[in-house]
């Protein structure tokens, strides 16, 4: 046996084993997998002309000898000069191994006398031509992109300058209308003709027509005055040293309660208002208590204001000035010039003609 047919064998068995083609029948290579492989190809695709290289690789007479018997009863060590060969133990080794390796993956033409008789040196692997079975898989072409849309530039929708100057007008306008709303002094109801009697109606009185109606308070005499001066105070914080001669206040009791004129307490007439004192005013209230709460709230509806100027100023709109420009209406002044020249060309011909 020439070795140029080994190496053909052995080369083709190295290609077929990278390439995962002999996972399913041999997927290590021991002697033992060696065995299990021939039992698997010899169930699979037997074939009577294959009798010759499975005979002399045992050195028994195929005419005689049961091969599939004596393939049954094989030892490992049976396979072990092939193992070696197969894992580069030996470069070189017997026909034999060689031709039941050829067998083992079905290389064709086989046994090696044959690929040595036959004209055609093709050499195939179940029928393909190995070349074929071996090659890599042609990568596929890769897809083409789709198209990228245009690139678009944006800028800010609102200028930050008028989101600046909205936010504080819009921080002025609301501070001003919160004061206004907690100053506000509801309008006095002027009595009507018969509405001789008033009532106490939580900061201030009421006129009714008689002292006989179920309001759960005090029904007095009518006093113009009273009705239209006596308030209740429901700021007391605001009160300052300026109050003092001005306020008077209801002090016995849990709480004290503060009034914008003199008199009996509303809630209880046989009870009279005191005026205020600097004690009083010292003790049960707190201007500076009033600004800092008012602080606070002007600072939360500043931060809120600000968010939300910060939520506008990230609006944006398309910035056309630097979006891509059409290529069919950009021209070059190359082509500009060239256009001119064009269009002017009939002109210049009716001239001279």
């Amino acid at each position: 046996m020439l070795e140029d047919y080994q190496d053909i064998v052995l080369a083709a068995y190295k290609k077929m084993k990278d390439g995962g083609k002999l996972h399913a029948i041999l997927p290590k290579e021991t002697t033992t997998k060696l065995r299990s492989a021939c039992l698997k190809v010899y169930k699979s695709r037997h074939d009577p002309k294959d009798q010759d290289i499975l005979a002399t690789f045992f050195d028994v007479d195929r005419m005689v000898c049961d091969i599939q018997k004596k393939l049954n009863e094989s030892e490992p060590d049976d396979f072990r000069p092939l193992w070696n060969h197969i894992t580069g133990g030996t470069v070189t080794t017997e026909e034999r191994n060689t031709d039941l390796l050829a067998w083992l993956i079905d290389l064709e033409p086989r046994p090696s006398s044959s690929y040595y008789l036959s004209a055609d040196k093709t050499i195939k692997i179940g029928g393909i031509p190995i070349d074929d079975l071996l090659s890599p898989p042609k990568p596929e072409p890769p897809k083409p992109e789709p198209p990228k849309p245009p690139e678009r530039f944006y800028k800010p929708r609102f200028s930050p300058r008028y989101i600046t100057i909205s936010c504080i007008i819009l921080l002025f306008i609301s501070t001003t209308t919160f004061v206004v709303w907690e100053r506000h002094i509801k309008m006095i109801k002027m009595p009507a003709s018969g509405e001789k009697f008033m009532y106490w109606d939580g900061d201030h009185y009421e006129p009714v027509k008689d002292d006989k109606q179920n309001i759960g308070g005090p029904i007095i005499p009518l006093n113009v005055q009273t009705l239209t001066q006596q308030r209740k105070i429901n700021l007391p914080d605001t009160l300052t040293s300026y109050s003092i001669g001005k306020v008077w206040y209801k002090g016995r009791g849990k709480g004290h309660e503060f009034f914008t004129d003199s008199g009996a307490y509303p809630l209880d007439t046989q009870r009279v208002l005191l005026p205020l004192s600097s004690t009083i005013l010292t003790k049960y209230t707190s201007n500076y208590r009033y600004m800092l709460t008012r602080l606070v709230w002007f600072l939360c509806a500043a931060f809120f204001i600000g968010l939300c100027g910060y939520g506008v100023s990230t609006v944006k709109k398309v910035d056309e000035s630097k979006g891509e420009k059409n290529p069919e209406i950009q021209v070059s002044p190359e082509t500009s010039h060239e256009m001119n020249d064009t269009t002017l060309a009939p002109e210049e011909y009716s001239l001279s003609s």
